[in-house]
């Protein structure tokens, strides 16, 4: 997104700055506020139910460990006992659908 420094908002807004600037070099410790009588409005938030179904989702993904450990302990006991097999088959075609995915 493009910022057009020559824009009205841009103009008034360094107007603004150089007004409190201005202020500050006059000796003033603090820029001038001024403010109305009317009471200060506080925006809200609802947040959608699909918005909490995916806190809830996010907050069980967190409590969830990032490794299966029993499958972890399960492989390396194949792989020392010689009983694992490799598809190379399966594992190419993995590797192509990933890559695939990836564009």
């Amino acid at each position: 997104m493009a910022i057009d420094l020559n824009s009205s908002l841009s103009q008034q807004a360094m107007t603004a700055r150089e007004k409190v600037s201005t202020q500050k070099s006059n000796g003033s410790a603090a820029p001038v506020t001024h403010t109305s009588a009317k009471p200060i409005q506080k925006d809200t938030v609802e947040l959608s139910d699909t918005v909490k179904a995916m806190q809830a989702a996010d907050a069980k993904i967190a409590n969830t460990p990032d490794v299966d450990s029993e499958r972890v302990a399960s492989i390396k006991a194949a792989i020392d006992s010689g009983s694992y097999k490799i598809d190379a088959q399966q594992v190419a075609e993995k590797m192509i659908d990933f890559d695939t995915m990836m564009e």
